[in-house]
């Protein structure tokens, strides 16, 4: 059956997303196959982000229909008392991967947009080791910025040693009124008190809310999360069409 395609909410992402997948045909909510919500999905009040409450929305749930979308938890419960299948796209490990990839481009363009300095030979630390932390260090390190990173594992910390990086423990700062620049992509608190830190300290908190960093003090404090979809909305929704298409196209496999 060819599947009818139906959007329900907006980002700056979904133009894009619909631009790749034009060749398929729509549907509306009583008849398509697949509905596409934004990434992430919903608001904080639970709604879809850009289109109507989550009840409107679930009273469509029926057998056979399938969701896509980011972070979906609102709606897990209602799909799954109505046989739809919910088809998380944040939990896509290709698309997490090059969603990193942006974040890491984005975080570094927002640090040289607030800096009244270079990056190059700038002190920086990042907090964690997943994706965004390894991209985002590499980056800040081919630009020449003095790049310390923070980890708490033994087997984390030898790495990133080995790879040339300067290390403190995460939560047992060191020299945190050396650093410039502050980027935190670990979402637990991890820096609560910013008091310690340079008054020039720019910080930018990467990690999805409610983040690592405590808004303290006088430091300049940027929310940057969800940074794909706010400085490279082409890139991101290609990333979230092809997502889509690899689950279309390889009987639901994603």
């Amino acid at each position: 059956m060819e599947p009818l395609l139906c959007f329900l909410g907006e980002d700056p992402r979904t133009p894009w997303v619909k631009a790749r997948m034009s060749g398929y045909q729509p549907g509306n909510l009583d008849t398509a196959t697949h509905i596409i919500l934004p990434v992430p999905a919903f608001d904080r009040q639970g709604n879809i982000r850009g289109g109507p409450p989550l009840g409107e929305f679930t009273r469509c749930f029926r057998p056979g229909l399938t969701i896509f979308g980011g972070n979906l938890g609102p709606c897990l419960a209602p799909a799954a008392e109505a046989g739809t299948a919910a088809i998380d796209l944040l939990a896509d490990e290709s698309l997490t991967a090059a969603n990193a990839a942006v974040t890491a481009e984005g975080a570094v363009g927002l640090a040289m947009a607030h800096l009244t300095i270079t990056l190059a030979g700038a002190p920086v630390l990042v907090i964690g080791w997943g994706r965004i932390g390894k991209l985002l260090s590499r980056k800040l390190q081919a630009l020449g910025a003095r790049v310390t990173v923070s980890a708490r594992r033994p087997q984390d910390l030898a790495m990133l040693q080995a790879l040339g990086y300067a290390t403190e423990i995460t939560g047992n700062w060191k020299h945190l009124p050396d650093y410039r620049v502050i980027f935190n992509t670990v979402p637990a608190p991890v820096l609560e008190d910013t008091a310690a830190t340079n008054p020039k300290c720019l910080l930018i908190e990467l990690a999805s809310a409610p983040g690592g960093i405590a808004p303290t003090g006088s430091r300049t404090l940027l929310q940057a999360q969800g940074l794909p979809g706010k400085t490279a909305p082409e890139t991101a929704g290609n990333l979230v069409a092809e997502a889509i298409l690899r689950h279309l196209t390889e009987g639901g496999k994603i």
